[in-house]
């Protein structure tokens, strides 16, 4: 299939020269024609560039699970962890596949021990962090911890720049299984960001030649965000934008950066879309928006941690949150790359624009003969929705496809060259799988 995008581009490139040289245009005209056919080439190509990732052995897929932040902030403590895991356990969130319990900052002291360690906040976990993972073990969870790569973390505890090493043989030491490192207070640190977080990949790997034990490595770079050219050599998972919010707006500019980095997310190496609003937004998230934003972040297969009181979620939220068929998308064991904009829909194909990102998003699921399909209403009002197959580069113009509604759980029918659906809500979604008949 990658031969065959190759050189459908350049005849579309040489037909476009021909059309332009018999009327005689400018050679302008045809530079632009030819960067414009040329573009899905050039996308695959920077995705054969940015093919290497480190292989850990762990993450392969996107991570899923909890994070106490979003929700909770600094109100954490062992009774919330515990109970927390056992809701999960109880409303199916661990069958569905979240099976990570994170701590996120908070969890311990301003101030190291007298040897350099750092100190659990006792009034918050009474029994001590191996007592915590190894309940979350017995009951079939993995656990994640929280620092930062600065003098001190978000919160104003101590931080783990200068001292990585350290950190990760006591996270090893208290059973954790996955790392999640910040970027705050580190101003003064000389070398680049890459440089910065390569200490905790190279203490990481120090680590395991001493014990055997590897963590998931997600690392937290914001300002001037850029980690996805070099993130996947060091780590399992990058922060694309800032802060998530609980609101409309915030997720459309998340997916709005997602739709042009797409091409960096490889098996063991993940743009990270931030953890999910689904349940905290109030007023400021229709149930529809939630649909909407977990299905982008699923298909463009960021990590999936819940961030929400799981006691208080209804029942159309953990149903969204729960999909069985679009988390296949995001744990899709064969096919690495996530879905991609193939058309921009209401603005010109490539805008970069937070407020009205692109709509229409293709890749492939399993193998090249299924193609996964999404679209994003962004209009204020409902719509239809259609395109031809020509317009993805990830179906095939001259084949029939069945086509299966992933929200509805329904099968279509069979369809050729040209799909319609009707009446999509306002700020909701619509997510298919198109088979090759």
């Amino acid at each position: 299939m990658n031969a065959r995008c190759a050189a459908l581009c350049i005849a579309s490139a040489v037909r476009s020269w021909a059309r332009i040289r018999d009327s005689r245009l400018p050679l302008l005209l045809f530079l632009f024609l030819f960067y414009f056919h040329m573009l899905p080439l050039f996308a695959l190509s920077s995705l054969f560039l940015s093919a290497r990732a480190w292989n850990n052995g762990v993450a392969k897929l996107p991570p899923m699970g909890f994070n106490t932040w979003n929700r909770f902030q600094c109100g954490i403590n062992e009774t919330l962890m515990r109970d927390t895991a056992q809701a999960m356990l109880d409303l199916g969130f661990l069958a569905a596949g979240y099976n990570y319990v994170n701590l996120d900052d908070c969890w311990h002291l301003q101030d190291r021990d007298a040897d350099g360690k750092l100190q659990v906040d006792s009034s918050k976990f009474p029994s001590g962090l191996n007592a915590l993972t190894d309940y979350l073990h017995s009951l079939g969870f993995l656990a994640g911890i929280y620092e930062d790569e600065g003098t001190a973390t978000c919160g104003g505890f101590a931080g783990s720049l200068g001292h990585e090493e350290t950190d990760a043989r006591s996270f090893v030491d208290w059973g954790f299984d996955f790392a999640k490192i910040d970027n705050c207070n580190s101003g003064d640190y000389p070398g680049t960001d890459a440089q910065r977080f390569s200490q905790w990949h190279d203490a990481l790997k120090k680590v395991q030649a001493d014990t055997g034990k590897m963590l998931v490595y997600t690392l937290v770079k914001w300002q001037g965000f850029d980690s996805w050219y070099w993130a996947p050599q060091i780590s399992n998972a990058w922060r694309i934008f800032d802060d998530i919010q609980p609101n409309w707006g915030r997720i459309k500019e998340i997916i709005n950066k997602a739709s042009f980095i797409g091409q960096y997310a490889r098996f063991y190496a993940h743009n990270d879309l931030d953890m999910l609003e689904v349940g905290n937004g109030g007023e400021d998230l229709s149930l529809n928006e939630e649909r909407s934003h977990f299905t982008a972040w699923a298909m463009t297969k960021s990590p999936l941690l819940l961030g929400t009181d799981l006691s208080a979620l209804s029942k159309e939220q953990i149903e969204i949150l729960t999909n069985p068929e679009i988390i296949a998308i995001n744990q899709d064991d064969q096919i690495a790359a996530p879905v991609q904009p193939f058309f921009w829909g209401k603005n010109l194909d490539g805008t970069d624009d937070p407020s009205f990102p692109a709509q229409y998003w293709s890749g492939y699921f399993q193998n090249t003969s299924t193609t996964a399909i999404m679209y994003l209403n962004f209009n204020d009002n409902p719509v239809d929705l259609n395109f031809t197959f020509d317009q993805s580069p990830h179906l095939d113009p001259d084949a029939k496809y069945a086509v299966r509604d992933l929200w509805k759980h329904r099968d279509l029918g069979e369809f050729a060259q040209f799909f319609f659906d009707a009446g999509v809500d306002t700020h909701d979604v619509r997510a298919y799988l198109f088979r090759k008949v």
